[in-house]
């Protein structure tokens, strides 16, 4: 029963299987194996004529995502769909509604999930909402309800656009697109001179002094192409701001002034610089972007209420004293709306002096806000 069937060494057939490898395997375990290997997909996020992030999502009716800055020009240019070579018009593009959660991710409007490369995402051709197809599947078709779940619109299961369906991943395929195969140049003129100019990629804060060798350069020709434009007045403006464009393009891009911080912004870093520095799966970040914080975790992180605060109601059975806690709901105290008298004339009414209800010490320093029927 099967007892002499465990070998002490490697079998033929073993050697020779499609795992096998070395100068022992068959023929046939060659053949059989796939030629191409240069499979690269394409995040959902990401145009696919660009392969960059899109900020402005417009899709065709076959599911094809771009941005409508990057589309609009091929388009112009070419008229066809640079996926697939189909003739398209800007006329066909459908505006992509995506939501996101307070973290900056795209989610489903309805179950509020995060799409990720892994999510069967659909998108509805009359109102162009995203949708998880969970969510689509479960409250429109099994429900047999034909209406946009976020503007009640009606719809038919001929307008359900496929963005991304994970069990086929041939359509989000790089190797598969047609401009990459021939090899079509996507940049326009502007970013065609911004790649022939070598100080583009130039940091200007990182170089120091050279900096402002650079940016006194750019002050003469700047001056010299008026002076030229003063002296002759046959020179069209055409002319003169090509000039301009030229020696300009680079410091649109590579010298603009530094981002100033948001009021909001935490003392650390997001960590994606160290994390795609360490992991290879993530998405290269060279800059260290600070996190932004929330209304509550900018009022609570630092710790500027300290205080315990107290109001004092007038009702018709008499005065009613309150104490309040601003320290840990500073939204449902609303000191400093009561404080502006923001609140009176109201049925629930403040008054009184803040700063005598407290100690002389313990000066009121909230900055709360919110609606006083909260608490």
């Amino acid at each position: 029963m099967g007892k002499g069937t465990d070998k002490l060494y490697i079998t033929h057939s073993e050697w020779s299987s499609e795992d096998a490898f070395g100068a022992s395997t068959g023929s046939a375990v060659s053949k059989a194996r796939p030629n191409d290997t240069t499979f690269k997909r394409l995040p959902f996020n990401f145009c696919s004529l660009s392969l960059q992030p899109f900020e402005h999502p417009v899709c065709t009716a076959e599911g094809a995502i771009f941005d409508l800055t990057n589309i609009l020009p091929w388009i112009k240019k070419h008229g066809t769909n640079p996926v697939d070579g189909s003739p398209l018009k800007s006329a066909d593009l459908i505006k992509l509604h995506f939501p996101k959660n307070d973290d900056g991710e795209y989610v489903d409007p309805v179950t509020y999930k995060v799409f990720t490369n892994n999510t069967h995402i659909v998108a509805l051709k009359t109102t162009g909402n995203v949708f998880s197809w969970d969510t689509v599947e479960r409250l429109n078709v099994k429900a047999k309800n034909w209406k946009d779940l976020v503007t009640e619109e009606d719809f038919s299961r001929k307008d359900i656009i496929t963005l991304q369906d994970p069990q086929n991943v041939d359509s989000r395929d790089l190797s598969s697109f047609k401009y990459l195969k021939d090899g079509a140049d996507t940049l326009n003129d502007e970013q065609k001179k911004e790649k022939e100019d070598p100080s583009s990629n130039l940091n200007a804060d990182a170089l120091g002094s050279s900096a402002k060798i650079i940016r006194a350069k750019e002050a003469v020709a700047r001056a010299r192409a008026e002076r030229e434009k003063a002296n002759n007045p046959n020179i069209t403006t055409s002319n003169a701001n090509k000039s301009l464009s030229t020696q300009t393009g680079s410091s649109r891009t590579s010298m603009q002034p530094p981002k100033q911080t948001p009021y909001n912004a935490a003392r650390y870093t997001s960590g994606k610089a160290a994390a795609s520095f360490t992991s290879t799966g993530l998405t290269p970040h060279t800059s260290g972007e600070r996190v932004l914080l929330s209304d509550e975790e900018y009022m609570l992180k630092p710790k500027r209420i300290k205080h315990t605060g107290y109001a004092r109601m007038l009702t018709s059975l008499g005065e009613l004293n309150i104490e309040l806690y601003p320290e840990f709901a500073p939204k449902a105290a609303a000191m400093e709306e009561a404080k502006k008298g923001a609140l009176e004339g109201g049925e629930d009414e403040i008054v009184g002096d803040w700063e005598e209800e407290m100690p002389a010490k313990k000066k009121l320093k909230t900055g709360g806000f919110g609606n006083f029927d909260s608490w």
